[in-house]
Parts: structure tokens; C-alpha cells; sequence
């Protein structure tokens, strides 16, 4: 090759370009000594993870080998996952997800995609259950219906309460 770059001798899962947008710390790239796809995680000192989701009996191999461990902390709020450093097995739950450290020319502790936890949601309506008044769900139509060159110099709403006038969004 005529760039220096070393060519993938796999292909490059889906998942990992969700797994690791372009506004993450992470980089998928391809290591050079074995021509396998390894997850850099270029956030402080560089260290290479083969991208295999690492949980259940593959986190019981991993410990057996010896391979080093990196927990994935997935945050929504950033779109993108963290990882966290354990020491040993220090910090090691059952219940967590992965990376395992990558020796090139070592076969993968696993391949599995990683998949982001579920969003833990409170049983019934999703605002927390609050019954509107009919005059708040007419306020509501109202206002949602409302040009936007009227709604921004339309004021909300007042209510007087016992602290004095309040103002309310309906």
C-alpha cells in the first residue's frame, strides 16, 4: 500500500459507527500488526480494545485469560459511550458490559454488538400521570396552533395565586 495504512483483513460491523460517532472520543481504526478492527480510545493515554461486547460467560473468560478490562458507560446525553478503567478485578459487576484489551494476533474474547441499556421509565403516562383541566388542554390547542410571528409576542398566561401573580406556560 502506498499510504502506509494497513488494509482490514475483516469487514467493519454496523454497529460500530453508532457505537462510535464522529464526536466521540473513540476511533475505530484498523491495527497494524494483525489487520483486525480495535476501538482506540484516544480520550487520555491511548489504548487499543477489540470492539466485542464483553458480558456474561465471555466476562469470565476475559478474567481467566487475563485480559485487561475497560467498563463502556453509555450516556444519552452525549450520544456516545465513555469507557472507565478497573483494575483487575477490582470494579468488575456481572451485570456490566466490556472491551477487552487487544493483543494483536489473539483471537477476540467476543464479537457480540454492544447494545445501549434501556431507558428505565416510570409505569404509566410519560408526563408523570398529572390530569390536565379542559382549560388547560384548550390553552395548549391554542398556543400550538398559533403562528409563530404571533406566539413570540404573545405573553403566557397569569395566574394569581397566594404568593401573588404567577406566570404559568398554560
Amino acid at each position: 500500500m502506498s499510504d502506509g495504512k494497513r488494509r482490514a483483513s475483516e469487514r467493519k460491523p454496523s454497529w460500530l459507527r453508532a457505537f462510535v460517532p464522529k464526536s466521540s472520543p473513540l476511533v475505530v481504526t484498523v491495527c497494524e500488526g494483525c489487520g483486525l478492527y480495535v476501538i482506540e480510545d484516544r480520550e487520555t493515554v491511548w489504548d487499543v480494545w477489540d470492539y466485542g461486547c464483553v458480558e456474561g460467560d465471555d466476562l469470565t473468560v476475559a478474567i481467566i485469560l487475563g485480559r485487561p478490562l475497560t467498563r463502556v458507560v453509555w450516556l444519552p446525553s452525549v450520544g456516545h459511550p465513555l469507557l472507565r478503567s478497573v483494575s483487575g478485578c477490582a470494579g468488575i459487576r456481572p451485570d456490566g458490559q466490556y472491551l477487552a484489551g487487544h493483543t494483536c494476533r489473539l483471537a477476540r474474547v467476543s464479537v457480540k454488538p454492544f447494545t445501549p441499556p434501556k431507558m428505565e421509565r416510570p409505569p404509566g403516562r410519560p408526563w408523570g400521570g398529572r390530569n390536565l383541566t379542559k382549560r388547560e388542554i384548550e390553552e395548549f390547542k391554542r398556543i400550538w396552533n398559533m403562528p409563530y410571528s404571533r406566539l413570540k409576542h404573545e405573553k403566557a398566561p397569569t395566574v394569581v395565586g397566594q404568593g401573588g401573580e404567577i406566570q404559568a406556560l398554560f
